[in-house]
């Protein structure tokens, strides 16, 4: 995974509904299917070389508590047609769904911040290193990561999602996105594609320097 380059989006995308956020997400969660799909139902000696060097989906989702973090992955679930309900795993920490068309796992690292660590002498660090995350994000399926910012470092390749409340738009959201790798940038870009069609002008991806 060397050489992966980072990436952003020049603006934030417009959601204007806990509805949009969710079609969005899903869009997220077909994508991941075409690109991971074939490697989740194989051995890792099956896979193409290309599916290798991106064995899973880790998707980053930074905002404050009621922003649509969970919204987001209640419309993964969906674009990945999983039954059971989607809630936040904030007791559990991490929780997998794997009756959808590849695994979903979802990460809630609220506990875990700093501040708590400190008084706890360190045991949430270690908590967290339990936990076993980069296991999970190489198992061929997406993990969507709450509250990205307490992990102690980040996988080779990632999306990044960072949501607020619109200054001007009540129940709206700004989304802005980045990541690092370029099959990321271009399953995003797809997505981005799709549900902007009417509005070619909203793929605004450009590589960092």
């Amino acid at each position: 995974m060397q050489g992966e380059e980072l990436w952003q989006e020049t603006f934030p995308l417009v959601l204007p509904s806990a509805a949009a956020t969710q079609s969005l997400a899903a869009l997220v969660g077909q994508m991941a299917v075409r690109l991971l799909g074939s490697s989740a139902q194989q051995p890792t000696f099956h896979c193409t070389s290309t599916i290798e060097s991106f064995p899973g989906l880790v998707i980053l989702l930074e905002g404050d508590l009621g922003s649509g973090k969970t919204t987001f992955v209640q419309g993964l679930g969906q674009g990945l047609e999983i039954p059971e309900p989607i809630d936040s795993p904030t007791f559990v920490l991490v929780q997998e769904y794997r009756s959808g068309r590849i695994p979903l796992f979802h990460c809630d690292l609220y506990r875990l911040d700093p501040s708590s660590a400190a008084r706890a002498g360190g045991r949430e660090s270690t908590l967290l290193e339990d936990l076993g995350l980069e296991e999970l994000w190489s198992q061929g399926g997406i993990t969507a990561i709450e509250w990205p910012q307490y992990l102690c470092h980040l996988p080779a390749t990632y999306l990044w999602l960072y949501l607020q409340p619109h200054p001007q738009q009540e129940g709206a959201r700004l989304l802005y996105a980045k990541g690092k790798g370029s099959q990321t940038a271009q399953l995003w870009q797809q997505v981005l594609s799709q549900f902007t069609q009417q509005d070619p002008e909203e793929k605004r991806i450009h590589f960092s320097s």
